[in-house]
């Protein structure tokens, strides 16, 4: 049996996950990266992109993380972030309707994104994208 670790993902609203896990994947500043039980410590910063962890069962689970840091040791793995949804709970249809109106605003089109933070929203509305149908 895989040993197991505490994971726990924290957004300025509510506690999105906290449970034992087997395996994490997160979305890095400089890349996704894993974790196991026995990690070496670390502080990372993350960006917008989907968390996704194995529970003791073998069950695969994602969550939406829209920036953030984790704090990873050995024992247990604390993500704070900036938002945070499980994927299971994302509005697939809601997703998409942001993601076009991020595209609009890149295009210089009207829209409720403003021009400047199109990016960052175009790349958030994505993961929120990607999140969902991976839950399906």
């Amino acid at each position: 049996m895989a040993r197991e670790f505490f994971l726990s993902v924290v957004a300025p609203d509510k506690a999105v996950v906290e449970q034992d896990v087997v395996s994490a994947t997160l979305p890095g500043s400089e890349g996704y990266f894993g974790v196991m039980a026995g990690h070496v410590p670390l502080i990372a910063a993350l960006k917008p992109g989907l968390l996704e962890y194995v529970d003791r069962v073998g069950t695969r689970h994602y969550v939406y993380l829209g920036g953030g840091f984790a704090d990873v040791n050995g024992e247990k793995v604390t993500v704070l972030a900036d938002e945070a949804q499980q994927a299971r709970e994302i509005d697939l249809s809601r997703a998409e309707e942001m993601l076009e109106d991020a595209r609009k605003a890149l295009r210089g089109e009207d829209s409720l994104v403003s021009k400047e933070s199109a990016v960052e929203e175009v790349e958030k509305a994505m993961n929120r994208v990607r999140a969902a149908r991976a839950a399906r």
